[in-house]
């Protein structure tokens, strides 16, 4: 779809007298209720809007690029934050909040931006990354890292099925029952499946999709989906008409969130430019 149809908001100006602080971390969501915050159970941003408090006596609202659910990590999430601090430098926060963070998160960069940033409105793509190990090739470590297959189904048939999704389309039936979102279309800029090798020289099954946005649990939809009709031996066309039913009983098993992770976040507009030259017009 063209860009102009994403329908996201206005940005507004930084306040008079504020500062906002950009923040690319990463972290192990295992002890985590998810990205997003919650009154009764400890998340990533909660834990991050406490420790800032901590580190400088203010309160802050973190705002992510997009929440992750619970169990699910992120190798480099992008948030914001602004303060009315004057003094402390933006690179400050990288070793300050590390010092004060549980080793689950852990920030990468820190830098200040101006107002036509934010985390979220000015997303141009989002990358999630899925691994699966075979059971037999599971390390002591790998345990809430990676998904575990019993076998790999046919990686020629799993990537049959992924290229089937690059473009826009309605993702209905592999969205959740909670997704709560007025529209279901989505542009997908990669989507693949590939064998690579863990740092030791065992094989993993990976799955990658870029694309604007996602739908709730629409990525461990899709990948927990296409195992399972790659074990069936479903035809790439047979996946193609579930896609274009809509029909969310139609979806397969929905993956784990433990092999899950959300990659790598871009702002840069000219990266998928050829998608809104090939696909804007749709």
């Amino acid at each position: 779809m063209a860009r102009s149809d994403w329908r996201r908001p206005a940005l507004r100006t930084i306040e008079k007298g504020r500062r906002r602080i950009k923040l690319t971390l990463s972290y192990d969501g295992t002890p985590y209720s998810g990205w997003s915050y919650q009154s009764n159970a400890s998340s990533v941003v909660g834990v991050l809007q406490e420790t800032i408090l901590a580190m400088i006596g203010e309160e802050v609202e973190v705002i992510g690029s997009g929440r992750t659910d619970s169990g699910v990590h992120a190798a480099a999430q992008v948030c914001h934050f602004d303060i009315a601090h004057p003094a402390i430098g933006s690179s400050k926060f990288k070793p300050a909040l590390n010092r004060l963070l549980p080793r689950s998160i852990r920030i990468l960069r820190s830098e200040e931006v101006d107002s036509s940033f934010h985390a979220r409105y000015t997303t141009m793509g989002r990358t999630y990354r899925y691994y699966f190990k075979r059971e037999g090739d599971l390390l002591g470590f790998d345990e809430n890292r990676v998904a575990k297959l019993k076998a790999f189904p046919p990686l020629k048939l799993l990537d049959g099925y992924a290229k089937t999704l690059i473009g826009t389309h309605d993702f209905t039936t592999f969205a959740a029952a909670t997704d709560a979102s007025e529209s279901k279309v989505r542009d997908i800029y990669e989507s693949y499946w590939r064998i690579e090798e863990d740092r030791f020289g065992l094989e993993l099954l990976t799955y990658t999709i870029s694309g604007n946005a996602f739908l709730h649990k629409m990525v461990r939809s899709l990948t927990g989906s296409m195992i399972q009709f790659a074990e069936r031996k479903m035809s790439v066309e047979e996946f193609v008409e579930i896609l274009e039913a809509k029909d969310r009983s139609r979806a397969g098993r929905t993956a784990s969130a433990c092999g899950l992770y959300l990659y790598r976040i871009t702002y840069d507009e000219e990266e998928y430019a050829w998608f809104e030259e090939e696909y804007g017009g749709n």
